[in-house]
């Protein structure tokens, strides 16, 4: 088998599913066609039951509908045969009936009809029908309605049969909401056919029947319908009107329609209008009655009349669309005028006001029930509905271009031929000929549009522009600032095509007033959105010249960083995608040799969006956009493109994490992005309203800065450094956070601040004295107090790691604060606290030969232990208890009695009956198992217990802190205390309003005693030549028989609890 037919092969088998649903529209179809007058409900539910099977098999592919194109012919010609010949079979039968009976031959009682169990009346053709007509509309809204109408069957015979089922259906309709008494407002249930979606398919159905190549009034056979809506609703066939007359008055019915009935009757008539033999008596008909139905509305704004005035601007778009240009400028002048006015108050009507969009976002609470009851009605009978504004934004498009000459622009910009062999061949090229007539936006001959000729290139293009495009053009580029993206993209689509039909002073006006929008709406979002759509819609019709680059670029960098901060959000992740996709369209539009200039803004923009944006959709299509730019500028105009995009693909941006650390890196390995990405960071992303996006920032900060030191110390540090006490809480917050990662990227490199240069005192000066700087500013006070006491602790942590000379009293000073932010009720803060405790103990205050001097223990030791014991304040116990498991060795156990004292303690604190003041804790005693556990971890297990090879089973922190420290380790009296803590916390079953409190305490009992098995299990490995009494006495020592038993039970109790969390914990 050949390559194409494999590949055709394959394509088709991507539906997998097409033989059961050709079966089951077979079956459906079968089921349609039974004559028996036998088991009818029978019948009919076995074929709602393949009716619904064939729905959800359809509603798989809504996000794939292509794979539907080589079985979509055969599916509509088998539904609409079978549906064809059952309405050529009702319309015969009603024409002869009619002519032997003389009765009406729309009387509803001269169907076949059957009551159901629930009352409703059940006429089994029509159901049927039904079934056949709502698998059509399935096919409908997976596919869309324009691929599935193509395969309609369009013979003029079907013309009459279809208007016929048509009427009859909606009186079917309005028969059994009669009979349920609910009038037509009773809903229908979801199971089985629905009736609008029939009417939706023949609407449908005679749209293309519309486009018959004969005259109407030839296949009419003078079958009467009534003219009224009412009438025809009713069924009432008083009066005779033509077939015409009869299709218009049906679908002019159906355009109050809340559903997708509206659209397809909106194209029925535009089809039906566009008709020559139509057009001229129809449409000015149809028009007056539009004029009518808008003056209605204007009038008297209602609610319920709204979808009327969605389905008439919606026809008569369609109809500026299909129709005949020249017929409806000339012929019907008077009409576009006479709607053009009434279009414009609907739209002034509908569009939503500024200030009313204002006085609604602060409006407060106090305001009366009948004030705030009228202001809600007045914005939804106004500028409500979205959809009305968006079929504005189309009509006034269409009627624009209707005003202009049939011409797309020759002074428009065009790249010519965009061969990839040629731009590979050419990208090293000297600058050519072509290059002066690209910067300028002519065209040479060869790469002229089709259809021009040389004269009409030469010709200034300079003529009359009417007052309508102007108006049409003010009407679209106030919709670029509308609430509703939809509408903003069509308004920007709106303005791309009336543009490529103006001579080129009057678009550059164009491209005045877009740029004005980002000027004097700068801080409204939806203008910023809607202006870079319009300037990727221009660019890519090749309206927005070489020329005029230099003014537009710089706007679209701004917009790929905009974030406006509103409360307690931000906006503009819509702002920066759209800005993006004007990128985008900047690579596809021009000529390598044209947006030369610009590449290094965009190309560096791109890059930030791509690695530091908030949001991971335009981190996406940031990397899109920078695709786009390399493969078609070439990879020499954006520098190692090919290696930017292996690095930042779809997946990697997928976490930002991941974006800002590892992506970030390995991008700024390469000179050109080095320090863009480390200046922004410094200036942008630590200053943003988002914490975690600050802290983020900061890390990132830490993994950049080692590319390039000497510029973090002569300009990001100076930088950040002034801001640490500013006024603003996230510019303060953040500049603590970059200034605490960059010293400890400095203190880990080789440029350590020793050579630094002649200012390294100053600096070191400023970077001691910072804390007492920000505690003498007080600004821990107040809204925001706590994230600076965080951000505080990770920068005398980071300072720690650093190893900064400090005096004796800058570490007090230090010591001080920490102490200070562990009394804080926050747990971030004392989380940050502890930890800059650590390393701060660690690398400061050394110990001698002897121990802590008498003071340090003092103050340390001592007094974390006695507030631990006797505070009364909960803050103060659970930020200390958590501190003694962060204390290095040289401080816990210089000798067995501290090392006895600081157990006891925590044993003391984590029992489940220990008060802190006249009640319980339980984030004092979590914590205390906490540091019991760390302890276990920090100080290990005695070395006379241990084996060869096993001196590793703890920590020798205090080995690397003080060289000649003498301490100690757990004995097995000690080790059998924690176990016992731990056990005793695995009984912690205390509850408060927050529920299961005791359940914290539970879960980290069992993380300590997984950590305190698994060293004592080291521990116990021997050498092989080991004697094997050695191990029993080992096992005597730490682990018994009685230990393992109280911990097996421990834990199988606890994987019988209600909480998932621990029986998590304790399965894992």
């Amino acid at each position: 088998m050949s390559e194409p037919q494999n590949t055709l092969l394959s394509e088709s088998t991507l539906f997998v599913e097409h033989e059961e649903v050709l079966t089951l529209i077979a079956r459906l179809s079968i089921n349609s066609s039974q004559n028996e007058n036998e088991k009818k409900v029978v019948v009919v539910r076995s074929g709602n039951e393949v009716l619904e099977q064939l729905r959800t098999i359809l509603d798989r592919y809504l996000e794939c509908p292509t794979l539907l194109d080589p079985y979509l012919d055969r599916m509509t010609t088998m539904l609409t045969e079978r549906a064809r010949d059952s309405i050529h079979l009702m319309f015969h039968q009603s024409n002869s009936n009619t002519n032997s009976n003389n009765t009406d031959p729309d009387d509803a009682n001269q169907t076949n009809t059957l009551g159901s169990p629930t009352g409703q009346i059940v006429d089994e053709k029509m159901e049927a029908l039904k079934r056949m007509l709502s698998a059509t509309y399935a096919l409908c809204k997976v596919r869309g309605r324009k691929q599935v109408q193509k395969f309609l069957p369009h013979e003029a015979s079907d013309v009459e049969p279809v208007i016929f089922a048509l009427r009859t259906m909606n009186r079917y309709q309005h028969c059994n909401n009669n009979e349920n008494g609910n009038g037509n407002d009773r809903p229908e249930s979801s199971e089985g056919p629905q009736t609008w979606e029939a009417v939706y398919s023949l609407l449908l159905w005679l749209g293309m029947l519309s486009l018959v190549p004969f005259d109407l009034t030839v296949i009419d056979s003078s079958l009467g319908t009534t003219a009224s809506n009412d009438d025809i609703t009713n069924g009432n066939d008083s009066n005779n009107i033509t077939l015409i007359d009869s299709i218009v008055e049906t679908a002019k019915a159906h355009l109050s329609d809340s559903g997708p009935t509206r659209d397809t009757a909106a194209s029925c008539l535009a089809s039906l209008f566009s008709r020559p033999d139509l057009e001229q008596e129809q449409l000015e008909r149809f028009v007056f009655w539009s004029h009518q139905v808008l003056d209605e509305y204007i009038a008297t704004p209602i609610a319920s009349e709204l979808f009327r005035v969605m389905g008439v601007i919606q026809t008569l778009a369609a109809v500026f669309k299909s129709g005949n240009r020249s017929n409806l400028m000339v012929r019907h002048l008077t009409c576009v005028e006479l709607l053009w006015e009434r279009a414009i108050l609907v739209a002034d009507q509908v569009s939503p006001r500024r200030e009313d969009h204002d006085t609604n976002l602060n409006q407060g609470d106090n305001n009366n029930k009948h004030t705030h009851t009228h202001t809600h009605t007045r914005r939804t009978t106004t500028g409500g509905s979205l959809l009305l504004r968006k079929l504005l934004v189309k009509l006034f498009a269409r009627i624009g271009c209707a005003h202009l000459p049939p011409k797309v622009a020759t002074w428009r910009y065009q790249r010519g031929r965009r061969s990839l062999l040629e731009n590979l061949s050419t990208v090293n090229a000297p600058m050519s000929s072509n290059t002066s007539n690209q910067l300028t936006g002519t065209t040479p001959l060869a790469e002229q549009p089709q259809g021009t000729t040389p004269s009409d290139a030469d010709d200034v293009e300079i003529f009359h522009v009417p007052d309508q495009v102007e108006d049409a053009m003010d009407q679209l580029v106030n919709a670029l600032s509308d609430p509703a993206t939809i509408v903003r993209w069509s308004a920007a689509k709106g303005i791309g095509r009336i543009s490529e039909r103006l001579p080129a002073l009057c678009a550059d006006d164009v491209l005045d007033a877009i740029l004005e929008l980002c000027v004097t709406q700068a801080d409204r979002d939806n203008a910023w959105h809607g202006a870079c759509l319009a300037l990727a819609e221009l660019a890519r019709r090749g309206l927005l010249l070489p020329t005029r680059l230099d003014e537009v670029v710089p706007i679209v960098v701004r917009a790929i960083q905009y974030d406006m901060r509103r409360g307690p959000i931000s906006v503009g992740s819509h702002v920066r995608d759209a800005a993006c996709y004007t990128c985008w369209a900047f690579a596809r539009a021009y000529a390598p040799d044209v947006l030369r200039p610009h590449v290094t803004q965009l190309s560096e923009s791109i890059v930030l969006a791509t690695v530091f944006d908030r949001e991971v959709n335009c981190r996406r299509a940031a990397s899109a956009a920078f695709q786009e730019c390399v493969g078609r500028q070439g990879a020499d105009s954006f520098k190692h493109g090919i290696a930017i995009l292996t690095t930042a693909d779809y997946f990697s941006l997928g976490n930002r994490i991941e974006a800002y650390t590892s992506v970030a890196r390995k991008i700024a390995v390469f000179p050109e992005y080095r320090q863009s990405l480390i200046r922004h960071l410094f200036e942008v992303k630590l200053f943003h309203w988002d914490i975690e996006v600050r802290k983020l920032s900061s890390k990132a900060l830490y993994e950049l800065i080692p590319l390039d030191t000497e510029f973090a110390i002569h300009v990001a540090l100076p930088f950040l450094q002034e801001r640490c006490t500013d006024e603003n809480l996230f510019v303060r917050h953040g500049s603590v956070l970059g200034v605490a990662e960059i010293i400890l990227a400095l203190g880990e490199t080789e440029k350590t601040f020793g050579t630094v240069g002649l200012g390294h005192d100053a600096v070191h000066a400023s970077l001691a004295e910072l804390v007492p700087t920000i505690e003498k500013a007080r600004l821990y006070r107040g809204r925001g107090g706590e994230c600076m006491r965080s951000a505080v602790g990770r920068f005398i942590e980071c300072l720690s790691l650093s190893h900064l000379p400090l005096s004796v009293r800058q570490q007090v000073r230090l010591l001080d604060s920490v102490d200070a932010s562990l009394k804080h009720s926050k747990e971030e803060v004392q989380l940050s606290a502890a930890l800059a405790l650590k390393e701060l103990l660690y690398s400061y205050f050394p110990v001698g030969e002897k121990g802590p001097s008498d003071r340090l223990q003092e103050r340390v030791m001592d007094n974390y232990i006695k507030i631990v014991s006797t505070d009364d304040n909960p803050g103060a116990t659970r930020g200390f208890s958590l501190a003694l498991g962060f204390l290095p060795q040289k401080l816990l156990a210089p000798n067995t009695v501290v090392l006895d004292s600081v157990i006891d303690c925590l044993c003391a604190a984590s029992h489940r009956d220990s008060k802190v003041g006249d009640e319980g804790d339980a984030e004092t005693r979590r914590n205390s198992v906490q540091s019991l556990k760390r302890l276990f971890e920090t100080v290990g297990i005695q070395s006379e217990y241990l084996s060869s090879g096993d001196e590793s089973s703890g920590n020798t922190e205090a080995n690397n802190g003080s060289q000649h420290c003498p301490t100690v380790s757990l004995s097995p009296d000690q080790v059998s205390k924690v176990f016992n803590a731990l056990l005793d916390a695995l009984g912690d079953y205390n509850a408060d309003r927050r529920g299961d409190v005791g359940s914290w305490c539970r879960i980290e009992a069992m993380k300590g005693l997984e950590s305190l098995l698994f060293i004592c299990t080291n521990a116990r490995h021997q050498k092989k030549d080991s004697v094997v009494s050695s191990a029993e006495n080992h096992r005597q020592l730490f682990i018994d028989e009685s230990l393992c038993n109280r911990i097996v039970g421990a834990l199988l109790k606890q994987l019988s609890e209600k909480l998932d969390s621990v029986r998590n914990e304790a399965g894992s």
